[in-house]
């Protein structure tokens, strides 16, 4: 057991990062999900008051050591296409040290280098070379902080990738390109001097196959780690429904708007926080649509019900009310304060063109939480309840839950990360 003196009192990701560093020049890498109909070339976008140079190329491949993958970890070389002859005396050295090791070509889509800077402590400690500081607890610890400062520099950019893109639709009015999140630009290169390390947005987007977990409990396997015992390799297949149970639940009707808060769920997921607040809304008001003309039908028949949905059709919080003076049922203050603020970010969004920024993530978040909790109060389903509610941390697993971690933004001097005060 570890001597409880060397237990430190208190810890805070990324204090191992030296944040009065200098910054270093570096060039971020990405590959976009769709071609940029134009040539190679350099130019420049203004974002915050920065002036970020962004090289756009058409004829990029990437060289795959062994199976070609999603995350590509088995990436050996980016860049135009070459001979077996021209590339790097490193890389035909390993080839001839592999024979058994097939390399296989890929051709990206459009690919971009954008110019900008990294805290030169962050840079150095992802280029250590000494295995025995690369496996001391210290150094992997550290290795915590510097992956989310990566992979915060990175997001950073998004907006700037967003705004070449912006420009290139009304130049072209191309069909197939789109704004981009982390879910679609989720694997990044970060280059200096020749040297990379890779950095990705969303940890599902980086799984070649599915995890495994443990059959161990996790009290047990916690008391066994806390202990230095070693842990079996987990062999648990990751699975959120047996087989059978799949096949029962092709035939589970949905409920009023339950499609719309599935859809409203991973859209938050993929980045489109705007969709996301529209769909739950509609969620809500199709589920009250539907839960208040059963209550008025109980009470005063069908035919009220017809001219009651027909009169409130532009009138949710009379249909709201209805419901709740019909069923005896009370929503609480917050859960109905928070459902009426959605419904005026949502008419900001569909009527005023109001687009929500990946800063305000967390606003769109919990207009998604709250409306799913809300979704629950009026749908008043036990069953449903327990599918949605239970297990979430488990259903999550993959998720880009480190977005944030640490404040980034845009100055007129280039971008700044910083640690989250504690």
């Amino acid at each position: 057991m570890k001597d409880q003196a060397s237990i430190p009192g208190n810890y805070a990701v990324g204090q191992e990062i030296n944040w009065e560093a200098p910054w270093i020049e570096v060039k971020l890498w990405v590959e976009l999900p769709f071609w940029l109909m134009v040539e190679n070339t350099t130019v420049s976008v203004e974002v915050g008051g920065h002036e970020f140079e962004i090289a756009i190329h058409e004829n990029y491949f990437e060289l795959h050591g062994g199976n070609l993958s999603d995350s590509k970890q088995g990436v050996i070389y980016r860049g135009p296409l070459k001979k077996s002859d021209d590339l790097s005396e490193e890389i035909r050295n390993f080839k001839r040290d592999r024979p058994d090791l097939p390399f296989m070509w890929r051709k990206c889509k459009t690919v971009l280098k954008i110019e900008s800077r990294c805290n030169e402590d962050v840079w150095n400690t992802t280029q250590e070379r000494d295995d025995v500081k690369k496996n001391s607890v210290s150094y992997r610890a550290a290795m915590n902080g510097i992956r989310y400062y990566l992979a915060e520099l990175c997001r950073a950019h998004i907006p700037v990738v967003n705004k070449l893109l912006q420009g290139y639709r009304l130049a072209t009015y191309d069909y197939f390109p789109y704004e981009v999140s982390p879910w679609d630009v989720p694997i990044w290169q970060i280059d200096h001097h020749a040297n990379s390390v890779q950095s990705c947005l969303v940890p599902y987007r980086e799984w070649d196959f599915k995890p495994m977990g443990f059959a161990t409990p996790v009290g047990e396997l916690t008391k066994k780690a806390s202990s230095g015992e070693k842990l079996d390799a987990p062999t648990l297949p990751y699975k959120l429904i047996e087989e059978g149970d799949l096949k029962s639940a092709l035939s589970v009707v949905p409920s009023p708007g339950e499609f719309e808060l599935l859809d409203s769920l991973n859209l938050m997921e993929r980045g489109d926080y705007s969709g996301a607040v529209r769909r739950i809304t509609t969620a809500l008001e199709v589920i009250v649509e539907s839960v208040v003309a059963n209550a008025v039908e109980a009470a005063e028949g069908k035919r009220s019900a017809v001219t009651f949905l027909k009169s409130t059709e532009t009138n949710f919080r009379s249909r709201v009310e209805k419901y709740q003076e019909l069923s005896g049922r009370t929503l609480s203050n917050g859960l109905g304060s928070e459902m009426y603020a959605t419904r005026t970010l949502r008419h900001r969004i569909v009527h005023k063109g109001y687009r929500i920024s990946a800063g305000e993530r967390g606003r769109a978040q919990k207009c998604v939480d709250t409306g799913r909790w809300t979704y629950n109060w009026f749908e008043n389903n036990k069953q449903r309840f327990d599918i949605r509610e239970k297990k979430i941390a488990f259903r999550g697993l993959g998720r880009d839950i480190a977005a944030g971690i640490f404040p980034a933004t845009i100055t007129p001097e280039g971008v700044v990360i910083s640690m989250f005060p504690h």
